[in-house]
């Protein structure tokens, strides 16, 4: 996962109005970054380092919306983020399709392999579209989002009590998550406590410079969760993948996708049980309550 930018010389004291342009400037400008690297070519790992550039630039405009008109521009973000995913989620699948194919014998391979032509067979409309919703950030969103930044204004320090109620809320969002996942352990309260995460985590990143120890701490302890709970989607996309095809799918991808769904099915099993571990150290070690008296 790339790493954003460092920005230098703000502090607790700051003003909220200059560091949000700075850092609203720096996200854009990772996602510019990323977007040259690609230089064209929609690769599996570009496409993706893409993708978190723009979480990260979308995560500064939701946190910094009030200072101006960035919620027209945060839409226009994520339908960016979303054409990138639709890329990146095939990228991944006929990946981890192909693998799963080569530790087949040769005779069995044909099914695997007409898994992923069939996933793989989407690309190209998927790789089109990204590229109309690329030409329209270039054209658009792109100077939209440069003369805004320009404009925020608005009080409060960058690390002032307004911010750390935003974060506080955050975290309990967060717990009440974790408490909803550990009375039903489902895909849907497990989708929804990793995007808690992801969005805490990333709004803890812009507020390094601001809180650098608190904001280390906390990103230490998350930074687990997310990859488990990751892990954990993974399996279950994989699962609802397998489960469309092993009911459409042709007679040699209906044989392939029952095959894979017992080994999801045991894999998933076992991030769960590792993701359901790490929740327990988080409550048997306070750590929501810890992390909360930071912000204090």
């Amino acid at each position: 996962m790339p790493r954003p930018t460092p920005i230098r010389g703000l502090g607790p004291d700051s003003r909220l109005q200059e560091a949000a342009r700075r850092l609203v400037s720096s996200r854009l400008a990772d996602v510019r970054h990323e977007q040259d690297a690609l230089d064209g070519q929609l690769t599996e790992d570009g496409v993706h380092d893409l993708r978190v550039s723009t979480r990260r630039l979308r995560a500064a405009l939701k946190v910094f919306r009030r200072l101006g008109g960035l919620a027209p521009l945060e839409r226009e973000v994520k339908k960016l983020q979303d054409a990138l995913g639709e890329v990146r989620d095939i990228h991944v699948q006929g990946a981890w399709l192909k693998q799963a194919a080569r530790k087949e014998k040769p005779a069995k391979r044909a099914g695997f392999e007409a898994l992923r032509a069939s996933v793989e067979s989407q690309l190209g409309a998927k790789e089109k579209q990204l590229r109309r919703v690329m030409k329209r950030w270039d054209e658009r969103t792109v100077p939209a989002l440069l003369d805004e930044t320009t404009r925020l204004k608005g009080p409060g320090r960058y690390g002032g009590q307004r911010v750390r109620r935003q974060l506080r809320r955050r975290l309990r969002e967060v717990q009440r998550l974790m408490e909803d996942y550990a009375a039903a352990p489902d895909a849907p309260t497990a989708h929804e406590l990793r995007k808690e995460v992801k969005k805490l985590r990333y709004e803890a990143e812009l507020f390094r410079p601001a809180m650098r120890r608190k904001m280390e701490a906390l990103l230490e302890a998350l930074v687990p969760l997310q990859e488990l709970l990751g892990e954990l989607h993974d399996s279950d996309v994989r699962l609802g993948l397998l489960e469309g095809f092993a009911a459409k799918g042709t007679a040699a991808e209906r044989t392939a996708a029952r095959t894979l769904q017992e080994r999801v099915r045991e894999e998933r099993a076992e991030r769960a049980a590792r993701t359901a571990r790490e929740l327990q150290r988080w409550h048997a070690e306070r750590l929501t309550r810890g992390l909360r008296q930071l912000l204090d």
